[in-house]
């Protein structure tokens, strides 16, 4: 199969990545700057909440085409589902697996699989749950209706 085929029939989970590493690195950014004014995890909080705005109206318009109400309460339990998982996966890896290692090689597995798995698992969930250009269709209704 052609690399361009490929891409194109992946086109909504390509963009998804491509959002996806663009919020991380803004999360990153605002969170350590934040560290100037705010406590630790209070700058972490503000970051992960700037990433999840951006994320939202990037993905809603980008990959699910939808902006419905509905579309983002999906969006946020959906994060709120995956906030849960990666903190369950830093748990798992950093607690039971590596017995509260503190060295670099158990902090990169665990926030590598911590970002990795909730990612697919968020991504599949919200392609499931929300009808993609469910503004296209509602747009079409009222102008058939008019």
């Amino acid at each position: 199969m052609e690399i361009k085929k490929f891409i194109t029939e992946r086109r909504d989970f390509f963009v998804y990545s491509m959002i996806c590493v663009f919020v991380t690195v803004i999360d990153v950014i605002v969170s350590r700057v934040s560290e100037l004014w705010l406590p630790e995890v209070a700058a972490n909080a503000l970051g992960v909440c700037v990433g999840f705005i951006i994320q939202y109206f990037l993905c809603s318009r980008k990959v699910y085409r939808s902006k419905t109400k509905r579309t983002l309460i999906v969006f946020f339990l959906t994060w709120l589902f995956g906030l849960g998982l990666a903190s369950l996966v830093i748990y798992v890896v950093r607690v039971l697996i590596y017995h509260r290692d503190e060295g670099l090689i158990a902090f990169a597995v665990a926030k590598g699989a911590s970002i990795v798995i909730p990612f697919f698992i968020t991504y599949f969930l919200r392609k499931a749950l929300i009808s993609p250009g469910s503004d296209e269709k509602k747009e079409k209704q009222v102008s058939s209706n008019a």
